[in-house]
Formats: structure tokens, sequence, C-alpha cells
């Protein structure tokens, strides 16, 4: 990471007003379903407590000859890193970075396990939009709920669908009987988000 992206998540983390309700002491990293959130969370913390450096810059210990001041803060905030990085672990994961010295070592262990789980499930979630149909005798609610769900599920692991992506999975999803609605749409000069749609079917 870049100086220009440390300013910018230094410039979030002063926005967010530190409350117990965005930092609940029982939030882990641990749970693939919420991975992408509870990550964004861990990084700002670390930033409150000055440390970001550690997680996402390839810091090297100072030389030899620095002095013992040097040496004492660059220890101290490897330190403060690695307990921020193991206090927010589930207890399961701890045995996976505990050999590991650094604290940038540790929290990339962890993301690249997330990364690849994210991958396996941003890909099933990925197929169930492109196959998405309606079933029959369906409701609309609970069609369009069906599709509202799976863009929730993609984009707590990261991934935004496109709006005109799913107006075009909703549309296609609809069975012959839905042919008028899906032309008069269709023909419409001006493109019509997937809220819009959703309030000419609701």
């Amino acid at each position: 990471m870049n100086k220009s992206s440390l300013k910018s998540r230094r410039s979030l983390s002063n926005q967010v007003k530190m409350s117990s309700s965005f930092f609940k002491e029982h939030e882990k990293l641990g749970d693939s379903s919420n991975f992408f959130a509870s990550n964004i969370k861990l990084e700002i913390i670390v930033d409150n407590n000055d440390v970001l450096e550690y997680i996402k810059i390839k810091l090297h210990e100072p030389p030899k000859n620095a002095s013992i001041a040097a040496k004492k803060k660059h220890k101290k905030g490897e330190l403060k890193a690695k307990k921020i990085i193991a206090d927010r672990l589930q207890d399961n994961l701890l045995a996976y970075v505990a050999n590991l010295r650094k604290s940038k070592d540790m929290y990339d262990k962890i993301v690249g396990m997330y990364e690849i789980n994210n991958l396996n499930e941003i890909i099933s979630l990925k197929d169930k939009i492109k196959d998405m149909n309606m079933n029959k005798r369906e409701s609309v609610q609970s069609y369009i709920m069906r599709i509202s769900r799976l863009k929730d599920q993609l984009q707590r692991v990261g991934e935004t669908v496109p709006d005109r992506e799913l107006v075009i999975v909703t549309l296609g999803g609809f069975p012959p009987i839905w042919e008028t609605f899906i032309t008069t749409i269709s023909n419409n000069n001006a493109f019509l988000s997937f809220d819009e749609i959703v309030g000419k079917l609701t």
C-alpha cells in the first residue's frame, strides 16, 4: 500500500466514531461470510493505534547502528500490531499465525486464506445469479428477494454487482408470461435501475 492509500485509510479512521456500536468485542475474524467488513474494521483499529504501516508495508527493523529509541519504537509498534491482530482472531485461527514474527506476515496469512475462500464463494454466488429464474408459482416479491439476497451476499465478500447486470438478470429470469412487461421496460428510452424495476413490480 502506498502513502496516498495509507493517508486515505487514516482519513477514514479519523471519521469513524470510536464507539462500542462500531467496535464490538465479540466480533472476530473467522467467519468468511463477514470477513470483508471485519477486515475493514481491523484495519481501522490498527490505524487508530498508529501502526497501520506495520501490516501494510514491509517495515525493516532499524539498522544495528540505529538509536535505542528508534529500536524500541519499532519493537513496540510491531508488538502492538501483532497483539491487535491476535485479539481480533478467533481461537481456531491463532495456530496459523502463532510462529510468524512479523505482524505483516500474520495479516497477509489470514487475508490470503480468506481471499481463497472468498473467491470460491464469489464464483458460487455469481453462478447462482447467472442461473437465476423465477420459479413456477413463485411470487414477484419472493423472486426479487432472492436476487437482492444474492446481491447482499456478494457485497459482504467485497464484490459489487453492477446495477445494469442486476436488471438484466431480473428481466431475463421472468417466464414467457412476463414478455409484455419485459418489452415495455426494454423499449424505455431511459435505462431503469434495479430499484426502479422493483418499484414497478411491487
